[in-house]
């Protein structure tokens, strides 16, 4: 009986608890400021942490398989400042080339596919440790922003560049006050739809919890799971390249640091999310909520004009506060596993004794 409502409450408490989390949060925030629950104010949250977003859609690929990608925010910053040296004038930054936007995109794109797929080939056919991979690229690709970019910025990519990050899809006019809901909200819940559906409803969805979960018994079943850490690799690249392209269209520049301190950020929402550190399980739903919940957190902190101590004291608590959830829904499921095996090989093993376990 208690494990059946274990089975059916505790877990999936534990697993949904993004959600309530993200109540608490507005909340709090609408009774500490009346400035926070307005529309305007709702509307902005995701697009301020957008690029974050994308970024969360390869860290969650990449934790399903059990792996890491530590490199994805210095991957950001490359492919911005890849697209600012192709767009931008010599004047503001730029190499004066004054490319096509659609061909800078491409350009930067590729570069983090290619990113991707340096890690992943080391990590697969090397067999590199991952997080010592990511981390090295980490260091690596900042070090090559910087020797790249001939100035301290590059900015000033045109409206075409800028239209994903920083540009308006439609505008609400509401009680006289017209609000504007940007591309960067759609493009930013559209991109989680999607990886929740490959995730989820696809055969290479399957594959990757397979692998996260037991590779051993995956490759048993025929998974190639080289070729499936492989491919999440590209894809987190991938997301990176998107993400600059978020974050540079939204400052119509691109500097040196663009992107720099934000991985522990990522991983925070994803694990909070649900996303377990030691893969094969979580979801891209429940990412979205530590998205969502990180965004109200940092707008509601701006709100308040708390100091740039207080924001850390709440970022490093937020990302413990994930690590925790990650560490009891591990507990309960290795004792959960555990009662069971003893259920089918123990006879009258007394409740009480597994209680001890």
């Amino acid at each position: 009986m208690q494990k059946g409502i274990g089975r059916r409450i505790i877990f999936p408490l534990l697993d949904n608890l993004i959600w309530l989390l993200v109540a608490v949060a507005l909340i709090a925030f609408s009774v500490l400021s009346d400035k926070f629950f307005t529309l305007y104010n709702l509307l902005s949250i995701i697009p301020r942490v957008a690029a974050i977003g994308l970024l969360v859609i390869g860290q969650s690929f990449t934790m399903i398989t059990a792996n890491f990608d530590l490199s994805s925010e210095s991957a950001l910053g490359l492919t911005a400042m890849v697209a600012g040296l192709l767009l931008a004038s010599s004047e503001f930054g730029g190499l004066g080339l004054m490319l096509p936007a659609w061909l800078a995109i491409i350009v930067m794109l590729l570069v983090g596919v290619l990113i991707g797929f340096a890690n992943g080939f080391m990590v697969t056919r090397l067999r590199m440790n991952n997080l010592i991979v990511t981390i090295a690229m980490l260091i690596l690709l900042r070090g090559v922003v910087y020797i790249i970019s001939p100035g301290s910025s590059a900015s000033f990519f045109g409206p075409v560049f800028d239209w994903l990050g920083g540009g308006t899809l439609f505008q609400l006019r509401l009680g006289g006050q017209i609000v504007a809901v940007q591309v960067s909200l759609v493009f930013v819940i559209l991109a989680f739809v999607i990886a929740h559906i490959v995730t989820r409803y696809t055969q290479f969805g399957r594959n990757m919890y397979a692998v996260g979960a037991n590779r051993e018994a995956a490759e048993a079943a025929g998974i190639r799971s080289d070729r499936i850490i492989h491919t999440v690799y590209i894809i987190s690249g991938f997301c990176s390249a998107l993400a600059g392209l978020l974050t540079a269209g939204r400052m119509d520049g691109a500097t040196p640091r663009t992107g720099a301190g934000w991985i522990f950020q990522v991983q925070a929402a994803a694990i909070v999310g649900g996303v377990s550190l030691l893969g094969g399980r979580g979801n891209m739903i429940g990412a979205m909520g530590g998205l969502l919940l990180w965004g109200i957190l940092d707008t509601g902190l701006n709100i308040l004009k708390a100091s740039p101590f207080a924001i850390d004291l709440f970022r490093g608590g937020l990302l413990l506060f994930a690590m925790l959830l990650d560490a009891l829904k591990v507990r309960y499921l290795r004792r959960a596993a555990l009662r069971e095996a003893l259920a089918t090989t123990t006879v009258g093993l007394s409740d009480t004794s597994l209680d001890y376990l």
